[in-house]
């Protein structure tokens, strides 16, 4: 079934809290979830008044470190690509008329008993007719002790992609015939925006079970790749069966 959704503040705490509870640990024991503390926040904003930047952060285990460093190089990142378009002739000028904004929330969508992934929901707003967002994911292997791609998964990651890719178009062309509200995009853009080997399968999450086993994946499309901008990033969820033949052996056990 076809998940349409903005992955918007609600997306990355509140909604993905069922995803989370009894997952978080620290220093390798569960917290309840009514005590965890789920994030850190990182506020700052220029002296001048042309911007503010916000930051929100998610609590990790200690075996996941290297996680907790790829996305604070990621973060640091997005920090000086969105300060660097200050540079730009007029810049100034026009984000003292109306500041600029950097907003990222980074929040563990779900986690297995072999994945933490987490999910970056943002945007920037550069003095545009409305703020770029910015949409992106981190898979943690805790037993490999580092950050996978979707394609690390799989023996033959092209066959997997064209799974990844037929599933996805199946849905989504359903979604242009949605009675109550059907998906603001076309064929073309759905078939150019699910070509495999272009990178479009980069940013996904975990369907999770009771079992603490992946069940499968949710393929998460920013805005413009497969729909319109008012659209919001789209969702597609692929169970294990449509792709297990091509996981590496030392991954088929971590699905179900």
């Amino acid at each position: 079934m076809l998940v349409r959704h903005i992955l918007s503040l609600v997306f990355a705490t509140a909604g993905l809290a069922a995803c989370r509870d009894g997952a978080d640990r620290t220093n390798g024991a569960d917290t309840p979830p009514s005590t965890r503390t789920s994030v850190d926040k990182d506020t700052q904003s220029s002296h001048e008044g042309l911007y503010t930047v916000e930051v929100t952060l998610p609590q990790l285990p200690e075996r996941a470190a290297p996680l907790r460093t790829a996305i604070d190089r990621y973060v640091d990142g997005q920090k000086r690509s969105f300060l660097a378009s200050l540079d730009q002739p007029g810049a100034h000028e026009r984000a003292r008329e109306l500041p600029w904004d950097l907003n990222l929330d980074i929040a563990v969508a779900s986690r297995t008993d072999r994945f933490i992934n987490v999910q970056v929901d943002g945007s920037a707003f550069t003095g545009g007719a409305h703020p770029a967002p910015i949409v992106d994911s981190f898979t943690f292997d805790l037993d490999e002790q580092r950050v996978v791609h979707l394609r690390d998964l799989f023996t033959d990651p092209d066959a997997a992609e064209g799974a990844f890719a037929t599933e996805a178009r199946r849905q989504l062309i359903g979604a242009l015939d949605d009675e109550d509200e059907p998906l603001a995009s076309d064929s073309q853009q759905i078939d150019q925006g699910t070509t495999p080997g272009k990178d479009h399968f980069r940013v996904f999450s975990l369907l999770t079970g009771p079992d603490d086993k992946a069940h499968g994946v949710t393929l998460i499309f920013p805005p413009y790749q497969v729909a319109a901008y008012s659209a919001g990033p789209q969702a597609v969820d692929v169970p294990s069966d449509a792709f297990s033949a091509y996981l590496k052996p030392e991954y088929r056990e971590a699905f179900r």
